[in-house]
Order: structure tokens, then C-alpha cells, then sequence
């Protein structure tokens, strides 16, 4: 009985105690026992597997927390901060600025999840509370938490610009902290910065330089200065256009290029490219291929920037002393003969680009100036028809077909092929027709010649084609 009793105390006992391996809440567990945070940078680690919430302590916003610990921090000036946090578990972290006493005290302006960093801009002289915490669903353990200064970008400062050896050229550098200069000036036409980053290049070949903005979800441009000093610089004109601008460098001067950001989004590297200015691209196409004297040829100009800039004009010449401007002209030769068509192209910062074509005017005209078929005919008699056919222009090769009625048409009894030549005389095509049963159960037949020039366009094709009066068949 004495043992059963001595043993039933030892095990309320050990009910009862602590067990070594749970530890006890962190010292920081609460608003009031913050750590401070004097000095940056700062590193510590925290045991949150015991951490708990107190009454009224915000427990996100942007994540749900089960148990936190605090961190008190103040600095003496303006500072761009860094806090990262590592740990083998789910964990948030929120920032608070201090506008009073107590939770109610407090203005959320940041969070952060896991392995994402969060930066700060802390205002010199305000005091902010960091509340690392696990989530609800993790049992927590031991956070590692750090706070590091973010530092200007190393060209951050006009005299400090990053020189620019060869192009093409692209470089990038964190602008989260990047500052103004007394003096510094905007680009024209743009608000102010909030901070910036400079380049230095010295031109050696004259010509069009392409400048453009390199990095994501940011809101940053551009200017161009000549100049030594920051406080007396000289802008240079610039073309703009979505996150690119173009201006005209001179050999042996010396360009300061400044990138400047107004907020920074998901992303503070940020940068520049710098090249040559491609040229455009242009060509020209036209409508008909074959064109005559009497057409009115269609134009039309194909181009493009590769440098994405919208084009300004367009202008033409067309050989024969005709010109134009607009993408789609049209313009007739009133001769015969071989034009050079000429394009120009010019974009709206002042690069052009052109591009020449022949135009091969040669008018084609054959016409049938006499068709003889017989008055009558009997069926089964063969009898001749004639087609003559004349060329205004050329000698052509013309083909001509010889076509008889039938119900509902014409169906074709022949065709022949010849040269015909550049004179007074018609050439002749000389066809024979035999006359069929069908010919005479009708009482007529009507015949239609079409004359044809092989390998080119007839521009007047109107005489092409005629219809006999009907011949008479018993």
C-alpha cells in the first residue's frame, strides 16, 4: 500500500513540472519587453516554439500568427532597411510605425512571407516595431532575423557615374536606396525623382544613340547631360518612347546619362542599355506588276523601327519627275520605259531609311480589226473564216480562238498562235469551219473570236473579243 501511494504522487509530480524540452516563451515575447534596435546592421535568432499573442495584438494583417516576438527599432536619419528572416517553418513578419502607446499606438506599413525580404524606408528619428511570427499551422522553432542597411548604388553620385567602355552596353544596379544630389536636375517634361544613378560615355563616332531603361516594375527614366559638374549641366534634346529615347551624339563629347526612378515595384534592380541606333527598314511594294501606260499604279510603302520609334513621313519620287508623300500613293507613267521608284522613310527622331524599285512600264495592246465569216453554209460544207489581228506597240505573240453557238454559250472549234508585227497590215488567222447537222437544225450559227497576247497583260483588252452576225445554215 505504501509503494502504490509513493508512486502515485511521483507520477502527479511529474504531471505537474515543466518538461525540459518545451521551452519557455522569448524574452521578447511582448510589446513591452521589445528588443532595441540601436545599431544596424543587427542579426539575432529567437525561439518562437513557446511564443504566445497578447490580448488585442495584431495577429497579420497580412498573414494569421499564433505567437510573436518583438524587436523595437529607431534610427538617427534616413534609412533604406533590409529585414530577412530564415527558419526551418512558416513565419511572417509585420512592421508598425509608433504614432502612440500601446497596439492601438501602432500603423501597419509592411509585411513580409517566408523567404521574402522586405525594405524599409525608415524616417530618422521615428521609432518602428518589427513582430516576427509562425503561423497557425506550424509548430515553430528557432528564427534567424537580420537587419541590414540597404546602401546607394555605387554611381549614386554624379562624380561616382559608371564609365561606359564599348557599345552595345547594359548594366544594372540596385536603386532602392539611391539618393539626389543637391542641384541635380530633371529631364524636361518629367516630375521629380526620388532618385537616381549615373553613366558617363564618350562618343567616338558620331550619329544617333539609342538609350533605354533595363529592369521590371518600376517607374524610371531617362535624361542626357554635357557637362562637368552637377550643378551646371547642359540637357540634350531627347526622342522619348515607352522606356527609350534616342539623341544625336557628336565624336569626342562626353555624355552623362542619368536614370531616375519615381517608386520602385517588386523590383529595385534597375538600369540602362546603351547602342548605336539601328536604321529603319523600308520597302516598296506596287500594284499591277505589269503596268501600262494607262494604269494607275498603287504603291505602297512597307517599314518598320527597329527601335520602336512611329514614323514621321513618308516621302517619294517616282523617276519621271513626279513625287508624292503618305504611305499609299498612287501615280501614272504616261511613257513607256524603265522608272526607278524611290521611298523615304523618316522616323519622328529624324533617322530615314529608303529603298528603290524598277517599275517596268511596257504597254501591250493587240485588237481584232476584222472578222469575215460566211453569210451561209449547209451542213457538212466546209467554208473559211478570217481574224485579223493588229499591234499598236510591240510584235506580240497573240493566240486566237474561234468559238461556234450553241444553246446556252459558245463552244470552241479551233485556235491558232502567231506573230503578229508592229504594222499597217493585219496579220490574219485563217480558220475552217464545217458546218454541222446541229448548225443546220437550228438555221444558224453565230461565231465569237478572242484574240489573246501569250506571256504579257493586254492593257486595252476591249477589242479583244468579237461577235460575228449570225450566218444562215440549211
Amino acid at each position: 500500500m505504501v509503494r502504490s501511494a509513493l508512486a502515485l504522487i511521483v507520477a502527479a509530480l511529474a504531471f505537474a513540472l515543466p518538461s525540459a524540452a518545451n521551452a519557455a516563451p522569448p524574452g521578447n515575447d511582448d510589446l513591452a519587453s521589445a528588443t532595441s534596435v540601436a545599431i544596424l546592421p543587427f542579426s539575432d535568432s529567437v525561439d518562437l516554439s513557446e511564443a504566445t499573442l497578447e490580448g488585442g495584438e495584431p495577429g497579420g494583417p497580412c498573414w494569421p500568427l499564433a505567437g510573436t516576438s518583438w524587436y523595437r527599432l529607431q534610427s538617427s536619419q534616413n534609412t533604406i532597411a533590409r529585414i530577412s528572416t530564415s527558419a526551418g517553418f512558416d513565419r511572417s513578419v509585420n512592421v508598425f510605425r509608433q504614432n502612440g502607446s500601446g497596439f492601438g499606438g501602432l500603423s501597419f506599413i509592411g509585411c513580409n512571407y517566408n523567404t521574402a525580404d522586405l525594405t524599409l524606408s525608415l524616417v530618422g528619428g521615428d521609432t518602428y516595431y518589427v513582430q516576427v511570427g509562425r503561423t497557425p499551422w506550424t509548430s515553430g522553432g528557432v528564427l534567424g532575423l537580420s537587419i541590414n542597411v540597404v546602401p546607394p548604388p555605387p554611381n549614386d553620385a554624379f562624380a561616382d557615374a559608371r564609365s561606359i567602355g564599348s557599345l552595345p552596353y547594359s548594366d544594372t544596379v540596385d536603386m532602392l536606396a539611391s539618393t539626389l544630389e543637391a542641384g541635380e536636375p530633371t529631364p524636361s517634361g518629367l516630375g521629380a525623382f526620388q532618385g537616381t544613378a549615373w553613366w558617363s560615355f564618350t562618343v567616338q563616332q558620331s550619329g544617333p544613340l539609342l538609350v533605354g531603361t533595363v529592369g521590371c516594375c518600376g517607374t524610371t527614366n531617362l535624361g542626357v547631360y554635357t557637362g562637368n559638374a552637377v550643378e551646371s549641366l547642359t540637357e540634350v534634346p531627347l526622342t522619348r518612347s515607352y522606356g527609350r529615347a534616342i539623341f544625336q551624339a557628336t565624336a569626342g563629347q562626353t555624355y552623362r546619362i542619368q536614370l531616375g526612378h519615381n517608386g520602385l515595384y517588386y523590383g529595385s534592380q534597375q538600369g540602362i542599355s546603351l547602342d548605336r541606333a539601328p536604321d529603319p527598314v523600308v520597302a516598296i511594294y506596287s500594284s499591277p506588276l505589269d503596268p501600262s501606260s494607262y494604269d494607275v499604279i498603287g504603291f505602297y510603302g512597307s517599314g518598320y523601327d527597329p527601335a520602336g520609334f512611329q514614323v514621321d513621313s513618308w516621302s517619294w519620287t517616282f523617276g519621271d519627275g513626279g513625287s508624292a508623300t503618305g504611305q499609299t500613293p498612287s501615280h501614272r507613267y504616261l511613257a513607256d520605259g524603265d522608272f526607278q521608284a524611290k521611298v523615304t522613310m523618316t522616323t519622328i527622331d529624324g533617322r530615314s531609311a529608303s529603298s528603290t524599285t524598277t517599275v517596268h512600264v511596257k504597254t501591250h495592246d493587240v485588237g481584232i480589226v476584222k472578222f469575215v465569216v460566211p453569210q451561209t453554209g449547209q451542213a457538212g460544207k466546209t467554208k473559211t473564216i478570217t481574224v485579223d489581228v493588229s499591234s499598236s506597240r510591240y510584235v506580240e505573240n497573240v493566240s486566237v480562238q474561234l468559238l461556234r453557238s450553241i444553246p446556252g454559250g459558245f463552244d470552241p472549234v479551233g485556235s491558232s498562235v502567231q506573230l503578229v508585227a508592229v504594222r499597217k497590215q493585219a496579220t490574219s488567222f485563217v480558220f475552217s469551219y464545217t458546218f454541222r447537222p446541229e448548225d443546220a437544225a437550228l438555221g444558224k450559227v453565230t461565231f465569237k473570236a478572242v484574240a489573246a497576247i501569250n506571256g504579257a497583260r493586254d492593257a486595252l483588252p476591249a477589242d479583244n473579243e468579237v461577235v460575228a452576225l449570225p450566218t444562215k445554215v440549211s
